[in-house]
């Protein structure tokens, strides 16, 4: 088991989001409960995260005038300009999306099948990007690409979610999906970690070293500097 500083954080720091969580099952409306926990996520992001980037939540919408389902969280760059409301929620221009994440309490076919539809609909949007330049580029994950996540607070096994996520198509499909509880699985497309075999999702047991790859892709991606050539016209 590694010794190292940032694992111990990382270990450190799951206990309280735990406890944190645990602290909400006094909660007995799902609506509020499930708005809790999502800021608890929401919060400890925006506390670690490069502040390149804003935590939000919302719709992502493209030139097209196409919007996404709605998204729990959306790690959006900060050089991006934002559309918000009084809500606390707001509509993002698709260029500036960097991340999303969908916030769950416990994971099952149904569930999963549902954000993979959320998945899609972020998927399908187009992007107006003419040109980009990045700095402190230390990752192979494509500047144009939206990183498409799941975090869990427990539910099956890992093994179980890899199975799950075989019924759904490949545009349905998360890049990561972290278990709180148990670890983290890695989509196996080479833009995260290298290519291994044909299987579909690399499982990382564990939940502390789970966590700890999670918020490393994370800060690799978000702490990139991007400058982003938007075609702002195509909107109007």
């Amino acid at each position: 088991m590694s010794n190292k500083v940032f694992h111990n954080y990382c270990k450190n720091a799951l206990e309280i989001l735990r406890t944190q969580y645990d602290s909400t099952k006094i909660l007995k409306h799902n609506a509020m409960s499930g708005a809790v926990r999502e800021q608890i996520i929401k919060d400890f992001l925006s506390e670690h995260l490069p502040e390149l980037i804003s935590v939000v939540s919302g719709q992502i919408f493209d030139s097209k005038d196409s919007y996404s389902k709605q998204q729990d969280i959306v790690l959006v760059l900060k050089s991006m300009p934002r559309l918000p409301f009084a809500s606390g929620n707001e509509l993002i221009f698709q260029e500036g999306v960097v991340a999303t994440i969908e916030i769950k309490t416990t994971l099952n076919r149904a569930v999963l099948k549902n954000i993979g539809d959320n998945i899609k609909s972020v998927n399908a949007l187009q992007s107006a990007i003419g040109a980009s330049a990045l700095m402190g580029v230390t990752h192979n994950w494509l500047s144009n690409r939206v990183l498409t996540t799941i975090i869990t607070y427990g539910g099956s096994s890992l093994v179980s979610y890899i199975d799950e996520l075989a019924n759904l198509e490949q545009d349905q499909k998360p890049d990561l999906l972290l278990d709180l509880s148990q670890g983290l699985l890695i989509k196996n497309h080479g833009l995260l970690l290298p290519q291994h075999g044909n299987v579909d999702y690399l499982l990382v047991d564990g939940a502390a070293e789970g966590f700890k790859l999670f918020l490393t892709f994370l800060t690799e991606i978000t702490g990139t500097l991007a400058s982003r050539g938007v075609c702002w016209r195509n909107y109007l």
